[in-house]
């Protein structure tokens, strides 16, 4: 039986002119696999799931999963998959589409869990 794989990017407080979070995720497989990907609020006690959607990636496909979040000052997104193989990257970008610094994780820093 397969066991299913999470990671987290931790806490991350969003910047002033953050208007989304850009959530990639890549399988980087030769099989189909089911990817699961959530957003939290962290301004509640305890965390609210404000996202929450799985997806199938087809081999080497490549998932791009963009969520508003303007009003969010602290946020935690988790991905999961069936394969360590499938790699994801998360950023809180502007509303002209740029990263926003302090608020990317690439694959080799985000947490498993």
């Amino acid at each position: 039986m397969a066991t299913r794989i999470s990671w987290t990017t931790g806490p991350i407080a969003s910047s002033s002119d953050m208007s989304s979070i850009r959530i990639l995720g890549l399988n980087n497989t030769s099989y189909t696999r089911q990817v699961s990907v959530r957003l939290y609020d962290l301004s509640f006690t305890p965390k609210r799931q404000i996202f929450n959607n799985t997806y199938s990636l087809r081999p080497f496909e490549t998932l791009t999963v963009n969520l508003d979040v303007s009003n969010l000052e602290a946020w935690e997104a988790q991905a999961s998959a069936f394969s360590s193989s499938v790699r994801f990257y998360v950023t809180g970008r502007s509303s002209d589409g740029r990263n926003r610094p302090g608020t990317t994780v690439m694959n080799s820093e985000l947490i498993r869990f």
